[in-house]
């Protein structure tokens, strides 16, 4: 607990000597003279010093504004592997449901290939940067689109590269996963063939590119050289 106090109190201290007015974190709703590196190749610019949050984090905020509903009371959320940033915000607004296959990092653990709920549970989910680390992501996806109501929207995103996904799911070694993958723990590494993926599970995709979201002045104070669209799926 006192670690916890330290690190919340570390965070709170770096916020505001980090305050200005060159950035600006959507997620938080904080501004910044700068962001903290981060990312696998330590790119500069990346980590909201205040929320955490990362460049694909604040793009996934902009275009789910249309979509969180201002009177939201009673409807359900299901957020997959939260990423804290937006947990926080959406823990706000809906009846919200964080689950993970590890019990540790959300409020449930579960198995989303095996979802123990009923048909039509949820208003909204949110899986993002999950499917690439599970062998059978179309059984996974069968069941998002199973709980998911009826003119429901599901945030689903995935590391994407290329137009073809390139998967062989005998390849165990994890040196040889990240040469091909990106990540040791990936299983496959999709390209933009995935949207074919979803639809054959019956979403209807909507893919929302960052310049239809905001201009170029106000792209350069949130951040995001390394994200360039949004994948909206709907029922």
């Amino acid at each position: 607990m006192l670690r916890n106090a330290g690190r919340t109190a570390l965070k709170v201290a770096r916020a505001y000597a980090l305050q200005g007015d060159r950035y600006y974190c959507p997620v938080c709703d904080r501004h910044f003279r700068s962001f903290l590196p981060g990312g696998t190749s330590r790119r500069r610019q990346v980590r909201c010093p205040n929320c955490d949050s990362l460049e694909r984090h604040r793009l996934l905020w902009l275009a789910l504004q249309n979509l969180l509903d201002t009177d939201s009371t009673g409807k359900k959320l299901l957020h997959v592997a939260p990423e804290p940033c937006l947990a926080n915000r959406l823990k706000q607004q809906y009846d919200y449901l964080s689950v993970d296959m590890e019990a540790a990092n959300a409020m449930q653990q579960m198995d989303i290939c095996q979802i123990p709920l009923p048909d039509a549970t949820f208003d909204a989910i949110l899986c993002n940067h999950v499917l690439e680390h599970i062998p059978n992501d179309m059984q996974a996806l069968k069941e998002l689109f199973r709980v998911l109501k009826p003119k429901g929207w599901a945030s689903i995103q995935v590391p994407i590269s290329g137009e073809q996904t390139q998967e062989d799911l005998s390849i165990t070694d994890p040196q040889i996963r990240a040469t091909l993958y990106g990540q040791s723990d990936h299983v496959r590494q999709y390209g933009r063939d995935f949207q074919q993926r979803l639809k054959s599970t019956g979403f209807e995709v909507d893919i929302v590119s960052k310049a239809d979201l905001v201009n170029s002045k106000t792209l350069q104070k949130l951040s995001l050289d390394s994200e360039d669209e949004v994948w909206i799926c709907r029922k």
